[in-house]
């Protein structure tokens, strides 16, 4: 084992050590040559099967005419007719032997080479067999190996024999021969130009490398200079990235020492420290924010240990927080046994409609399927109630300046967390407006409208409660489902 380590150790080193021009230029040379070895040994070997068709076809159809000529001779018994026929096939220089046998398999006639009977194909198709094993008419020189074809010879339905023609393999042997010398020539011929060319592109593709590397190494030593860009592709994105790094990094060195120069260095290491404080508020935005809250939690609580209730939460928790990423949700916030998702905020979404309505009927399903999982085991289940609703909300960071959170606030969100109060156990509820933007869009089912009082609002809210809605993609839910429910039998 540690025969083959030392040169493996070696060998990765030297590779890290190596120029990149001389491993693109590997790299290059090796994915040709080996693309063109394999073309190579594909085109050899269809031409040598082209070439072994030919001269099986030439043979057969040699074959037949001699099946056929003899066919008058055989059913008469003629046999120094058919001696004088099959002596005259034997004189091409293409053809090794001939024999034509009866019905029984005897030999009839026979000239040059010819195989006994019990050697021939079964079914009639062109073979290659050994010389050495072939009754020889006369004392001649023959190939080691040579090709078989057989006809039979028939008359209205009656087979009287068949004939053989043993065909000579030198043609067939220098062909390929010649097409191996020629593909060996110019694979090689190749190869000299495809190294030439890898090396060329190796270092045509390096020089954009090397000016990234010293303008980096500028940069290490606290210098800048500006890098040409005349590319268009990703060599020349990164150009311009690094050339706005470095503005950036020699415009932050000034402000660095000019605040130095002009602070104490105290002071101004305290402040650059803080350079970009963090600030108190945030933005308006157009979002969606969805509640959820397991239904009689307190009471389903009370014969639980404290670690039975964080378990019994968490992975409720962890499936509520799977559909919430699933549909691009941001969670918000645990609230005891609750949960505040947030669409379309910190990360603007201009489907967060659908999404939160989609997500809301998912935690559904995907709830009432663990619930039938975990009642089958004897646990407690949990069902939801969800609240939904849309607008315009403030996103940003609230608290003081020593305690803050990212959430969002306003009125829209204080709506969604009173729907979440009215829903019924398994409900999804959603104000009209929402509904009404949905319902333009995307197959929605809801219940028929109602009105309720809700504290804080003057006016009765006009909610409906959904069933389902239209997924764009119900095989990616599925599979989403699958997966869950496989991870958590995994578990």
């Amino acid at each position: 084992m540690s025969a083959f380590r030392l040169p493996a150790q070696f060998f990765a080193r030297f590779s890290l050590q190596m120029p990149i021009a001389v491993k693109m230029a590997a790299a290059i040379t090796i994915i040709l040559v080996f693309g063109m070895t394999v073309l190579a040994a594909v085109v050899i070997g269809n031409q040598q099967r082209l070439l072994r068709s030919h001269i099986e076809e030439f043979g057969q159809l040699i074959n037949y005419q001699l099946a056929l000529t003899a066919t008058e001779p055989m059913f008469t018994d003629q046999r120094y007719e058919l001696a004088a026929l099959v002596k005259r096939y034997v004189d091409s220089p293409r053809v090794l032997g001939a024999a034509i046998y009866d019905h029984e398999g005897n030999v009839k006639v026979g000239a040059g080479f010819y195989p006994p009977f019990s050697a021939l194909p079964s079914d009639g198709s062109a073979s290659d067999l050994n010389t050495r094993d072939m009754i020889s008419s006369a004392p001649i020189k023959a190939e080691k190996h040579a090709i078989v074809v057989v006809a039979p010879i028939t008359f209205r339905g009656t087979t009287a024999g068949s004939t053989v023609l043993v065909l000579s393999r030198l043609a067939l042997d220098s062909a390929q021969r010649e097409i191996l010398r020629i593909s060996v020539l110019v694979a090689l011929a190749l190869s000299v130009v495809i190294c030439a060319v890898a090396i060329f592109l190796g270092r045509r593709l390096a020089q954009p490398i090397h000016s990234l590397v010293n303008a980096a190494r500028l940069l290490e030593r606290g210098e800048f200079a500006q890098i040409p860009q005349r590319r268009n592709d990703e060599f020349g994105q990164i150009v311009k990235a690094l050339n706005v790094m470095g503005k950036d990094l020699v415009r932050k060195a000034q402000v660095e020492d000019i605040m130095r120069r002009v602070l104490a260095r105290d002071v101004a290491n305290k402040l650059l420290e803080e350079i970009e404080p963090v600030k108190v508020g945030g933005d308006r935005v157009d979002a969606t924010v969805l509640f959820a809250d397991i239904v009689g939690f307190t009471s389903l609580s009370e014969d639980m240990s404290p670690e039975a209730v964080s378990a019994f939460l968490n992975e409720y928790f962890h499936y509520l927080d799977a559909c919430a990423h699933f549909y691009f949700g941001s969670i918000d916030k645990f609230i005891g046994d609750g949960i505040m998702v947030v669409f379309g905020a910190p990360r603007p979404n201009p489907d967060h409609h659908y999404h939160a309505v989609a997500c809301a009927v998912l935690m559904q399903r995907l709830i009432r399927i663990i619930n039938v999982e975990r009642a089958a085991r004897h646990m407690p289940i949990a069902q939801l109630r969800i609240g939904i609703n849309s607008g315009e909300m403030l996103a940003g960071l609230i608290g003081s300046h020593k305690r803050m959170e990212y959430t969002v606030v306003g009125d829209a969100v204080n709506l969604a967390s009173r729907l979440c109060n009215e829903a019924e156990p398994d409900q999804i509820i959603i104000e009209e407006n929402l509904y009404r933007c949905l319902a333009k869009t995307h197959a929605i089912a809801v219940t028929a409208p109602r009105q309720i009082k809700v504290r804080g609002k003057a006016n009765a809210v006009t909610i409906y409660t959904v069933s389902d809605i239209e997924h764009s993609h119900p095989q990616v839910v599925e599979q989403m489902i699958d997966d869950v429910m496989h991870n958590r039998k995994a578990s």
